[in-house]
């Protein structure tokens, strides 16, 4: 599938022809902070930039047929996330299969490697599936799914790293291997590598941050790609920034008059106790509707340590600092409490889509219901419908 995008850098616009020699003007900090499961995309690298930038590129393009891929990738996606989940591969790995097959169970390379993941038949073999004619169990999304997990899992027990992992499903883990010993290093952006393993991270680094974060992009891709990226897509409602930020029945409680508050509050003569419910819901109010709110973009592992991604919703001025929609937090998970069910969240700098600069600013995510650091635990659905959380400055 070729794919074409007008690209524009500057006040200048170039086409898909002059995007390499485009991509050498590029300025400091015109592309965001990258990661790829949780491992930093050195985008500083003007090498790393130009390639990314490529691959940006090239997917943004077929505007009709990049929104397809949209709906088969919202299906697909909400059958392979339990399916990764559960050998605990990286959520990244998801996009995976664009790159390999477009998502079409019958796509199949001149090698001979076929379905979903591309699984070579002697590979789907040993991973335990069918391949014979008639019956080739590399084109059944769950089983080929399950299998191309296991060779991940086995990757990453060998690699120790979940890019090098990506080289490795890519050209082999004996190839890989050679070309490490032989330059003697392990850092994927370094490697020399055959020209499609050399771009093949960056294809799937491409997608995701055109699914998943494309207004970081409109500087760079043309307003009509936007567009399409940005659509709802089928039997999908239009995003309400404020839908998800709390139920309907305590958001009322938040705002109501006083005394309506069911939020745990200590013992306290009633007098006393109507004044605190005052207090609470005046800083609650203003917490809910002028605090900093943003919604998960990536999620990471539920782990300490783990960087998790999140967008602004609106725009809202915090410690005399202007932010606007779509600027970025990544923010540092510190601690989970799985006792109690909650995980505690820090920032200390916000990516600004207007400046191209990153703000120094400490946060936390506070729970909505007290106002206090340590948010609730969320669910898998909670995450998929775009997961709300607010933050506040220290």
């Amino acid at each position: 599938m070729m794919l074409i995008v007008g690209i524009s850098i500057g006040s200048g616009a170039y086409g898909n022809n002059s995007l390499v020699d485009s991509v050498g003007m590029l300025r400091e900090n015109e592309l965001p902070p990258l990661s790829f499961c949780g491992e930093t995309v050195p985008t500083q690298e003007q090498q790393v930039a130009r390639r990314l930038m490529k691959a940006l590129a090239d997917h943004a393009t077929r505007n009709r047929a990049l929104y397809r891929l949209r709906i088969r990738a919202a299906g697909f996606f909400a059958a392979i996330e339990p399916i990764l989940a559960h050998y605990q591969i990286p959520p990244d790995f998801k996009y995976l299969p664009l790159v390999e097959s477009a998502l079409r169970s019958r796509a199949v390379s001149p090698k001979g490697a076929m379905g979903y993941w591309q699984l070579m038949p002697a590979t789907a073999r040993e991973l335990g599936l069918t391949t014979r004619v008639g019956r080739d169990e590399r084109q059944d999304l769950q089983k080929s799914t399950n299998a191309a997990c296991r060779y991940l899992r086995y990757l990453h027990d060998q690699l120790g790293s979940w890019t090098l992992v990506a080289a490795a499903y890519n050209m082999g883990i004996g190839n890989l291997l050679k070309n490490i010993r032989r330059q003697q290093e392990t850092d994927y952006y370094y490697l020399k590598l055959n020209p499609e393993t050399g771009h093949y991270l960056y294809r799937i680094v491409a997608f995701k941050e055109l699914l998943t974060n494309y207004r970081a992009y409109d500087h760079l891709i043309d307003s009509e790609t936007i567009a399409y990226l940005s659509s709802p897509l089928p039997g999908e409602e239009v995003d309400d920034p404020d839908a998800d930020l709390l139920s309907e029945t305590l958001a009322e409680e938040a705002v109501g008059p006083a005394g309506t508050t069911a939020l745990a509050l200590p013992a306290l003569p009633d007098e006393s106790r109507r004044k605190v419910d005052e207090m609470q819901l005046a800083k609650l109010s203003a917490l809910v509707h002028n605090g900093l709110r943003a919604k998960l973009v990536e999620a990471g592992k539920v782990e300490v340590g783990q960087v998790w991604t999140f967008t602004l919703i609106r725009g809202v001025e915090l410690e005399g600092i202007r932010f606007e929609e779509g600027d970025l937090l990544y923010a540092l998970l510190e601690d989970v409490d799985v006792t109690n069910g909650r995980m505690y969240f820090r920032t200390r700098k916000v990516w600004s889509l207007k400046n191209r600069t990153l703000t120094s600013l400490p946060l936390i995510a506070v729970d909505v219901s007290t106002g206090e650091s340590g948010i609730p635990l969320p669910d898998l659905e909670a995450l998929k419908a775009g997961w709300i959380v607010t933050w506040k400055a220290l």
